[in-house]
């Protein structure tokens, strides 16, 4: 008995230090488990601080960003409310031209409709058509010319003019009858005598007409050139301001000026 009471202590003895390793052993690790919690509580807190940061600047650039946004659609609605105003002002101005226009363009049909009502009337008085029944002259033009080995010359020298060349064109017009014309050629010098080598005139409807020259035309109803040379006598021939007309019978057709020095 002695014996296993001196073998059970001893076992008690081995199981009593082998159970306070183990419980040495456990406290050591429960020392490093609570280290390793303290350390991760702190990097818990630390998290937490740079998360309280990160949102505080994340609010106040938000805070920030809808400042500007808000000013910007401020701005934007005060510049909508000027240009609808603006858009409205030139709408009632526009509408008013608009008017104005109207009312003018039924002014000018007015105007047009007794524009039209007076031709209609001109042409249909007999001074109208008789008026159209006449010849015009155009292109009328006048220079003084001489003769030098047969060669025709242009001058503008009074001593030096021969003759005057009267050029002119008869134009179309298909209310006169084709045939012969007779056309006379007026030329009056600054002293108000009509320039001629011999002295010629006519009667016409009771008128009596001093001329230069005269010619015969065959008129077609078409346009037609006609140049004449007058023969001046030289005591007509002064410096001065010279006027050539153009007759068809009484009628005044055409004229045209020649400057002589």
């Amino acid at each position: 008995m002695k014996t296993e009471k001196e073998s059970l202590s001893h076992n008690m003895a081995i199981d009593k230090k082998a159970h306070n390793n183990e419980i040495s052993e456990i406290l050591v690790r429960y020392d490093a488990v609570l280290q390793q919690n303290e350390r991760l509580e702190a990097e818990i807190e630390k998290l937490k601080n740079q998360t309280l940061q990160i949102d505080d600047s994340v609010k106040s650039s938000y805070q920030s960003s809808l400042n500007i946004l808000k000013s910007n659609i401020s701005t934007l609605t005060k510049e909508t409310d000027t240009k609808s105003t603006q858009l409205e002002t030139l709408n009632s101005i526009l509408k008013l031209k608009q008017q104005d226009f109207e009312n003018n363009k039924r002014e000018i049909e007015k105007l047009n409709a007794k524009i039209n009502q007076l031709e209609l009337e001109i042409t249909a008085s007999p001074d109208s058509k008789a008026e159209k029944r006449k010849l015009k002259a155009s292109n009328v033009s006048a220079v003084g010319i001489r003769m030098v080995s047969e060669k025709i010359l242009e001058t503008k020298k009074t001593k030096n003019t021969e003759q005057i060349k009267v050029c002119f064109t008869l134009g179309e017009n298909t209310a006169i009858e084709k045939g012969a014309k007779e056309i006379f050629i007026q030329i009056i010098n600054p002293k108000a005598n009509i320039v001629s080598k011999n002295k010629a005139s006519v009667e016409i409807k009771n008128k009596t007409l001093f001329y230069s020259a005269k010619t015969s035309v065959n008129y077609e109803k078409d346009d037609v050139d006609v140049c004449v040379f007058i023969e001046a006598g030289k005591q007509h021939l002064i410096k001065g301001n010279y006027n050539i007309n153009i007759f068809s019978g009484a009628n005044l057709i055409g004229n045209t000026n020649l400057l002589l020095l």
